[in-house]
């Protein structure tokens, strides 16, 4: 199966959603199926939070559990990989909020090593991911790098649509300007390479 993405098409919405009743009505291989489905954009999303291979992969199989344990109050309102977002948000957020300094400074080195990138853009991303605080940091990540529309972002971030919208906007025109004055933008070009709208 190819990795999902956000806006998927009805026909892999419904095969999601036969997969999740297959599970709810107790066969749990299938939940194998999606894992494998939303594996890869789950870890890159985690991975500019975090900016730890090792904690991601923790994430990550920590999400998929408590997705799991949680799927019999998943109800299709939203999309499945919306809920699933929503989940990570709230597990990443909760995570932020545990790490100490010390902890940061080891974990800092140990990214000194080489490891291979999570994307081509990944420099850049984590550049502009540094400038931001944690909120802006899943506003940023969750529209311009995952595309979902500011709808689910509010479902997922527990805000109000309006208010992501406008959020969003601030943190684009906060980007643009620091962008601007380092001499890294000309004439919106870097924003559009990057996903910025």
């Amino acid at each position: 199966m190819k990795p999902s993405v956000p806006g998927e098409t009805d026909n892999t919405a419904e095969t999601i959603e036969a997969i999740i009743e297959q599970v709810k009505a107790g066969d749990k291989q299938r939940y194998g199926a999606i894992i494998r489905k939303f594996e890869r954009q789950m870890y890159t999303y985690c991975y500019y939070i975090l900016r730890n291979h090792a904690e991601t992969e923790d994430a990550v199989q920590e999400i998929f559990i408590r997705a799991y344990e949680q799927l019999h109050r998943y109800e299709r309102e939203v999309s499945f990989s919306a809920w699933l977002y929503k989940m990570a948000y709230h597990h990443l957020i909760n995570l932020k909020k545990k790490q100490s300094r010390w902890l940061k400074l080891v974990n800092h080195c140990k990214e000194q090593q080489t490891l291979p990138q999570v994307s081509p853009h990944a420099p850049v991303v984590e550049d502009m991911l540094a400038e931001l605080k944690p909120d802006e940091q899943h506003l940023l990540l969750l529209k311009a790098v995952e595309q979902y529309t500011f709808e689910e972002i509010a479902g997922i971030m527990g805000i109000q649509a309006a208010n992501a919208r406008k959020k969003y906007q601030r943190l684009r025109h906060k980007l643009l300007n620091g962008r601007s004055q380092e001499g890294g933008i000309v004439n919106g070009t870097f924003a559009k390479s990057n996903g910025i709208r």
